[in-house]
Parts: C-alpha cells; sequence; structure tokens
C-alpha cells in the first residue's frame, strides 16, 4: 500500500527481572494492503491490577482487530465518498472514539473469557487491597485486574491517525525536520497516576488524532510506553525524545530497516536494563523514501546542536 515499515519491540525491565515479575508490556505491528499499523500497552504494576500483562495483551490484540476493521469499512470506500458522506472526513473525532468504543468493549468481552475460563486465584485476590479485594470476590470489577494503557497509530494511503489512552508518548517526525506530539497529552497522568483501558468513562478519557496524508505525512511515528519516556526529565520531555527519535530515524535511513530494526531491540533492552530498568515497549512505522527527504535537515540540526554545545 505505501513504502510504510512497522516496528514492535517489548523487553522485560530489569526491575521485573531482579523481582521475579513478569513483563506487563506488550507490542503490535502489521502491515497488509490495506493500513499499517503499531500498538504499545503497559499494564499497571498497581498489586490490584494482578493481572495487567495479560490486560495489555489483550488491549493490543484487540486493538489491532478493531484497526483493521475500521480501516476496511472506511478504506473501501473513501474515494467513492463525497465529504458530507464520510463520518470519518466530516466528524474524524467521532468516527475515532466510536472505533475506541469498540475496542474496549472488545478487550472488555475478552477479559470476562479469560476470567470465566480462569477465575481468581485465592494467592492473586491476596494482593488486592481490601476493598477491590471484596469487590472481586463478588465478580464486580474485575476489569481493573487487567488494567492497562493503551496507545495505536496506524496509516492508509489516504490519512493517518492515532489514539492514546493513560501515559506513554506519541511522537511524529516531518520531512521538513520538525516535530509534534500530535495526540494531546493527559493531564490526569502524573508519577504513577494514570487512565486506563478499564475505567468506567476510558472512551471519554482517550485522545485522538487523525489527519489525511496529503495534508500532513508523516516521515516517522514512534509510540512508547513510560519505560521509553520516563528516562528523560519531565520539563522538556518531548524535546529528548524527539532528539532520541531523529537519531533513530537517521539510523534507519543510513543502515536501512532490518539493520536499525535490530539495533532497535538492543537501545530498547538498554532502557529496560540500565535506565530506570521498567518493562520498555517501542512502536511505530517510518517511511523509508521520506526519511531520506528529511535526513538532510536532520543533519543540519544536529550538527547546529553539536557547535552550539561546543
Amino acid at each position: 500500500m505505501s513504502t510504510y515499515k512497522p516496528f514492535a519491540v517489548t523487553v522485560t525491565g530489569g526491575s521485573h527481572i531482579k523481582h521475579g515479575k513478569e513483563c506487563q508490556d506488550a507490542s503490535f505491528k502489521a502491515d497488509n494492503s490495506s493500513v499499517v499499523i503499531a500498538v504499545v500497552a503497559d499494564g499497571h504494576g498497581d498489586d490490584n491490577c494482578f493481572r495487567s500483562a495479560k490486560g495489555a495483551k489483550l488491549a493490543v490484540a484487540c486493538a489491532a482487530k478493531g484497526i483493521d476493521e475500521f480501516v476496511r469499512i472506511h478504506e473501501a470506500g473513501f474515494g467513492l465518498f463525497k465529504s458530507k458522506d464520510s463520518l470519518l472526513l466530516t466528524n474524524p473525532d467521532k468516527a475515532l472514539r466510536d472505533l475506541i468504543k469498540h475496542i474496549i468493549a472488545l478487550w472488555q468481552e475478552n477479559v470476562e473469557k479469560d476470567y470465566n475460563a480462569f477465575p481468581f486465584t485465592a494467592e492473586e485476590l491476596r494482593k488486592a487491597d481490601e476493598k477491590n479485594r471484596k469487590r472481586f470476590e463478588e465478580g464486580k470489577k474485575i476489569s481493573k485486574a487487567y488494567g492497562a494503557t493503551l496507545i495505536a497509530a496506524a496509516v492508509t494511503k489516504n490519512y493517518w491517525f492515532g489514539f492514546h489512552l493513560g501515559d506513554g508518548r506519541f511522537t511524529a517526525l516531518y520531512k521538513d525536520g520538525s516535530f509534534d506530539q500530535p495526540v494531546p497529552w493527559d493531564d490526569k497522568c502524573y508519577l504513577n497516576v494514570t487512565t486506563s483501558i478499564c475505567d468506567d468513562d476510558a472512551s471519554d478519557q482517550s485522545r485522538v488524532y487523525f489527519s489525511l496524508v496529503k495534508e500532513k505525512q508523516p516521515a516517522a511515528v514512534f509510540i512508547c510506553t513510560d519505560g521509553i519516556d520516563d528516562n528523560y526529565p519531565v520539563d522538556g520531555n518531548e524535546n529528548h525524545l524527539f532528539k532520541l527519535y531523529r537519531t533513530i530515524a537517521l539510523t534507519f535511513a543510513k543502515d536501512g530497516f532490518e539493520s536499525t530494526y535490530t539495533q532497535l531491540k538492543d537501545l530498547a533492552d538498554a532502557f529496560a536494563t540500565k535506565g530506570k530498568g521498567d518493562d520498555t515497549s517501542i512502536a511505530g512505522f517510518i517511511d523509508i523514501d521520506v526519511l531520506k527527504q528529511a535526513s538532510a535537515v536532520w543533519q543540519r540540526q544536529v550538527n547546529e546542536e553539536e557547535k552550539t554545545a561546543k
């Protein structure tokens, strides 16, 4: 469909390995004839969310399924619709929020299936505080045990979009050398507090972004869990991430996709083991042709920054 290629890497954090905890991050990528998809999720480390590792895996799977269905419906008639007939063109915010509601419903359905097949054990319930343990024992609010954040990005030949629920970061780079975080940040996320797919108002808490490719074409899109961005200061966090992703993008352009993908796995491992030690996921997609167009601009930026630093 295009020259976009997706990548997705998840590494267990050093602190989790040290304490014998499972990886609570999950990531996913897909590339088919209609859409390129990248997804990451981060299960909550809270003791009340003792199945969050499974919740994160279910979240990325449901997001991928929902996005694929969404694109098949909209892309099939995209060239035929007049703007007045296309919800995606006339009200993309509503179209994407409908998609998120569908994904959350899929996730809740899969959580319930998992719970019915594998009821909470006494050992799991002992981890929860008294209030949540009572609810779980009564079969209420079971999705909280599976709580996770969720970030997804997708691109078709006509448009690209993303949505974000919880913490982590969504960053886009463009061929003119600029960057942004197109999905607005959630001010409710701070320190260890985050919104979640298990919240009753999860769809309302989500943030979305949509653009036609012809209006704003990304050279690269990166999404990450907090295992990446927590390694940088809160002040100017987006600028630190841009410099990291610019370096990765330049490497993709210089060394090619497969070689850089391998290096990306090593980088994620370094964040997970030598940084904050948290589970680490990074995913996204890049267009090699557009990256090559942007490389000269980015390299000039790097050179100027190095001169200033001397």
